[in-house]
């Protein structure tokens, strides 16, 4: 196992040692005198962190947030810091198999998250004692949006230091893709609130019966994101099928396409969606018959540009938005003399710019269509600094450059034939 960067070491310590800061100052807040009460959140909680789900992105989700949000409205954001992040760490750990500064630093950075949605829970007047708009619900959405915004922060400063991911764009695009369904949450926790008051703790254990649901319809969901990934796979080994000459091309476009976009601190989510346009640029070749001429020629027939548009009609269905663009677009050229639409510059979407000089880059390393033997790494390098402001962004050709430089992209690996069935997999970004 490599040591951890040394800046990485620095945030976790500086995470755990905030937590415990924190938590002392607000001791005199936690209701101790309720200490079986905290017991039994600290236990659901517990529970409800060992059956996590992982998420297609990376990561983690669990039914956990429900009870976090209960514990704050009802007991303060002391109580949360104490209970929710031990209960979450304990949980994880047990289900994870974490090591113990995994397991500290976990416990520290949701505890810090669900102190500082119990802060805001407070500060925005919220109580439990006479339920209302103004009391619960709205106090309750300013301490979910709170916990987002905090605990998303963390994660991406993780691994920021640890991937050198980007900061905000990270933490900006988890907090949209995740805040939506928490929101959801509200009427729940809220309900669990109100009848944790009038009934007793006991509801609490009700909820524990509903966990196996919760984690049922979460699996359906994720089953539909993976149905969906291996629809883009079917695709994409169709694509080699009906054009062997270029085998393995799609994904390695991707890999090289995907490296770039990191490169140039793209946010994940465009990340993701110029990994599935370059997985399937070509997409629009499936059912063309290019003329037997010679591979030069077919590439600048008119028959063959036509697949940029059939390949951005196939996709217009599909939920990532940007793919239809990055597909129909991918042949542009920076300078205004590429196909279809002869856009120049900027005008070009990021993607398309991003997987018009991957495909390049591979055509030439790799040969094969429309290219008969490959080439070395200096000779495409050299072709490609060349184009960048004709053919290329030149940003993204530097963007290129630096990835092999930093050992991003290998030499070897850039020169294998990916195998069309391997699975479309995503790199977690926070």
């Amino acid at each position: 196992m490599q040591p951890l960067p040394r800046s990485l070491q620095l945030y976790i310590l500086g995470v755990i040692v905030l937590a415990a800061i924190v938590l002392w100052s607000l001791l005199p807040t936690i209701p101790f005198d309720s200490s079986s009460e905290l017991f039994l959140f600290l236990i659901l909680i517990a529970l409800a962190s060992m059956f996590p789900i992982p998420d297609p992105r990376g990561g983690f989700i669990t039914a956990a947030g429900i009870l976090f949000y209960v514990l704050i409205s009802l007991h303060g954001p002391g109580a949360g810091l104490l209970i929710a992040g031990p209960g979450y760490a304990v949980g994880a750990a047990v289900s994870r198999k974490w090591v113990p500064w995994r397991t500290l630093s976990n416990g520290a950075q949701m505890g810090l998250s669900v102190a500082a949605a119990g802060l805001a829970f407070r500060i925005s007047g919220g109580s439990v004692s006479h339920p209302d708009l103004r009391t619960l619900l709205l106090p309750l959405a300013m301490s979910v949006l709170t916990f987002q915004l905090v605990n998303n922060f963390l994660v991406a400063f993780y691994f920021n230091r640890l991937r050198n991911t980007p900061l905000v764009p990270t933490w900006l695009s988890d907090v949209k893709d995740l805040l939506v369904s928490n929101l959801l949450s509200i009427p729940t926790a809220a309900l669990l609130a109100i009848l944790y008051t009038t009934v007793g703790p006991a509801v609490l254990l009700v909820y524990l019966v509903t966990l196996p649901l919760q984690r049922r319809a979460h699996l359906l969901y994720f089953q539909q994101k993976r149905i969906h990934d291996q629809a883009i796979n079917s695709l994409v080994l169709a694509i080699d099928t009906n054009f062997p000459q270029g085998r393995g091309h799609s994904r390695r476009v991707a890999n090289v396409s995907v490296a770039v976009a990191r490169e140039m601190n793209l946010p994940p989510h465009l990340v993701e969606a110029i990994e599935l346009g370059a997985l399937l640029h070509d997409v629009g070749l499936i059912g063309i018959d290019l003329p037997d001429e010679t591979a030069a020629a077919a590439s600048s027939s008119e028959r063959f540009r036509e697949h940029t548009r059939i390949g951005a009609e196939l996709v217009r269905e599909l939920p990532r938005k940007g793919i239809e663009g990055i597909i129909l677009h991918h042949h542009e050229k920076y300078d205004g003399n590429g196909y279809p639409d002869k856009l120049r510059g900027n005008d070009i979407p990021i993607g398309a710019r991003v997987v018009a000089a991957a495909e390049v880059f591979d055509s030439l390393m790799a040969g094969g269509f429309p290219n008969s033997k490959g080439q070395s790494l200096a000779d495409v390098l050299t072709v490609l600094k060349g184009e960048a402001g004709k053919s290329f962004d030149p940003r993204v050709v530097d963007a290129l450059v630096s990835a092999i430089e930093s050992g991003g992209l290998a030499e070897n690996e850039l020169r294998e034939h990916g195998d069309a069935s391997t699975p479309l997999q995503r790199q977690p970004e926070g």
